[in-house]
């Protein structure tokens, strides 16, 4: 080892001894171990307290569930007039609607169809889809405007006359007849209105 390592080695030490104090470094390590033990106390307690929390809500949310259903099958078993007439109207109430609803999309689709039979079958199909899902259009129309304002009845050929053709077999009769309709002199009246209306 040379003169000049030494010398470098030495000064180092004294440096280092100089500066480190073994009681300081002791105090700073027990000073961080103090913090760090006071932190994961207060996040301990935090989460402790947010639990706390947590666990009344969720017990009161319970509770409150408990006393609905209580009060539900209390109401339940006691009879109540007020409660099944209102049960039983809005039941019927809901049935009558919806067939009111589909009884009116199928009349829009069969004066549609009726008042379009000069047409080839294709478009026989489109005007029962139309009147079908638009029968608030096409019953004002043909039964109001058409019938009771210009006076022009509607002629009724079947439900939903697709098929130009009489059915003599009763079998199928039962079942097709609502597709089936005769032709006649009245389908060219129908022609004749619409070319009236484009004049």
């Amino acid at each position: 080892m040379s003169l000049i390592e030494q010398a470098f080695n030495s000064i180092q030490w004294q440096i280092k001894k100089a500066v480190s104090d073994p009681e300081a470094d002791k105090y700073a390590k027990e000073e961080a171990e103090k913090a760090k033990k006071e932190a994961d106390a207060k996040a301990k307690e935090d989460d402790a307290k947010k639990t706390q929390a947590e666990k009344e809500a969720e017990l009161k949310a319970a509770n409150d569930k408990l006393e609905a259903e209580k009060k539900a099958a209390e109401d339940r078993a006691t009879f109540s007039f007020s409660r099944l007439f209102g049960t039983v109207f809005s039941t019927f109430f809901t049935i009558f609607l919806i067939f009111l609803l589909f009884f009116s999309a199928v009349l829009g689709s069969s004066l549609a169809t009726n008042l379009n039979l000069y047409h080839s079958a294709p478009y026989r199909i489109l005007y029962a889809i139309y009147g079908f899902m638009f029968f608030f259009v096409v019953i004002p129309y043909v039964l109001g405007y058409r019938w009771f304002w210009k006076g022009k009845r509607p002629v009724f050929y079947s439900l939903i006359p697709l098929v130009p053709y009489h059915l003599d077999n009763k079998f199928v009769a039962f079942f097709f007849s609502w597709l089936s309709y005769k032709p006649d002199d009245q389908i060219a009246s129908l022609k004749e209105w619409i070319k009236e209306q484009k004049e």
